[in-house]
């Protein structure tokens, strides 16, 4: 019996209150219960993005030469303390949820589960660093050593027990991976330029506004305001992420003008960065014909400067003509390249019944095909546990709070059942 769960995103707390209580770990492994009569093994695989180590406002606080991007002979001296400064936060933070996670579970399972840990985009440096390999052994009841992950779980390869083929799915995200197809581990040590995105905007938008908006409004709206800031990352699709600043500036159209300093200096400190501009030197192509991620990203930077425009509509049009626009909400083209990426792997691969991958937070069962042998292949999205604030159909915005975990049995586990997904969404009654 395989469960995998994955993009927890366990955060300092330093750009906001995003972790997930402990509560919900202990009904989830008691709802497990119901789905492990008689194992004759268990395997929980953390499948990515568990801890997140770029989600923080600590990166700020120090030179640009000591940030993951900054000084790259640097990678073993004050980045690695760094990151452990951090991490260390991070568990101290999530302390009960974690003796959860390495503490026995044989009461849920009737056998002591095996845990798995496969990193993410938002924990690649938990695979960098010997230092966190030992915390995160430590922390998820992994035998202890500090030799690297593996950045897959192919199940084939090892016996077909299962049929299952699961990595974290960044890989083939643009933005998040910037190795090469080999995907050999040093592809994976590469900085993406999502990493920047995450810690030099996304958490760096609250600090930085808030700072230019002082106590022109009372302190309600301050923590109002700081609240749906650091929830930009959250937002669904990410073609809404727009829409999201627009309306923090509606909502608040007496600091418009300050809203927007704010974001001119956030985009100023992120231009200047030298590591974005190394990246640039890579991806542009200099083509006129094409319009690479180069010329996207400093597109989509550009437009933070726009804020002036009277609604979303123009900017949004703009931008779903460079990045392209789901066909359907909440879905992401990252969703879309996902299933591709996964029907081209089974299509080759008629011996594997699931592939399985995360970091879309989307939680998806996508049917491929059914074989000539008879096998059902089918992608499966493990989702995630954190909120996403999704964009309504006719405006607006929705949250709704998930937890997703997906088994996968053994046919001697189970005769009638190959898979089992579930996803809980909680809509929350909003304050008067």
């Amino acid at each position: 019996m395989l469960i995998f769960i994955s993009d927890l995103h366990f955060v300092d707390e330093s750009a906001g209150k995003h972790n997930i209580s402990t509560r919900a770990f202990e009904g989830a492994f008691e709802d497990l219960k119901k789905y492990s009569a008689n194992p004759s093994e268990v395997k929980i695989v953390f499948l990515g993005d568990v801890f997140d180590i770029n989600r923080t406002t600590y990166w700020l606080g120090v030179d640009e030469s000591e940030r993951p991007w900054g000084d790259l002979e640097n990678k073993t001296g004050k980045i690695e303390i760094h990151a452990n400064k951090i991490m260390d936060e991070i568990l101290s933070k999530n302390m009960k949820t974690f003796d959860i996670f390495k503490g026995s579970l044989k009461d849920k399972f009737g056998l002591e589960p095996e845990r798995i840990y496969i990193p993410g985009n938002h924990d690649r440096l938990c695979n960098v660093f010997p230092s966190l390999r030992v915390k995160v052994r430590e922390n998820l009841g992994i035998p202890v050593d500090s030799k690297p992950f593996p950045h897959l779980y192919d199940d084939v390869a090892t016996g077909n027990k299962y049929g299952v083929l699961a990595r974290h799915g960044h890989e083939y995200d643009v933005w998040n991976y910037e190795g090469s197809d080999n995907f050999s581990d040093s592809d994976y040590v590469q900085i993406p330029i999502g990493d920047l995105i995450t810690t030099e905007i996304a958490a760096r938008l609250p600090y930085t506004v808030l700072k230019h908006v002082g106590n022109s409004i009372p302190p309600e709206q301050i923590k109002h305001l700081k609240s749906n800031l650091e929830e930009i990352e959250n937002v669904r699709p990410y073609t809404a992420m727009f829409d999201w600043l627009f309306y923090q500036v509606r909502e608040n159209p007496h600091i418009k003008k300050k809203i927007e300093e704010a974001l001119n200096e956030i985009v100023e400190n992120f231009n200047n960065l030298q590591y974005l501009k190394r990246w640039y030197k890579r991806h542009d192509k200099w083509n006129l014909l094409t319009y690479d991620e180069a010329d996207k990203l400093q597109t989509a930077v550009r437009m933070f400067k726009l804020l002036d425009l009277e609604s979303a509509e123009g900017l949004m049009k703009i931008y779903t003509k460079i990045f392209g626009s789901p066909d359907e909400l909440p879905m992401d083209n990252s969703d879309k390249t996902l299933i591709e990426k996964a029907k081209e792997f089974l299509t080759r691969k008629s011996e594997y019944r699931h592939c399985i991958m995360g970091h879309t937070h989307n939680p998806m069962q996508v049917p491929i095909r059914v074989t000539s042998k008879g096998i059902d292949q089918v992608y499966l999205n493990t989702g995630t546990w954190r909120a996403r604030h999704i964009k309504g159909l006719s405006g607006g915005f929705v949250t709704l709070k998930n937890l997703t975990y997906t088994i996968v049995y053994s046919q001697e586990e189970n005769k009638y059942q190959q898979c089992e997904t579930w996803t809980g969404s909680l809509k929350e009654v909003l304050p008067a």
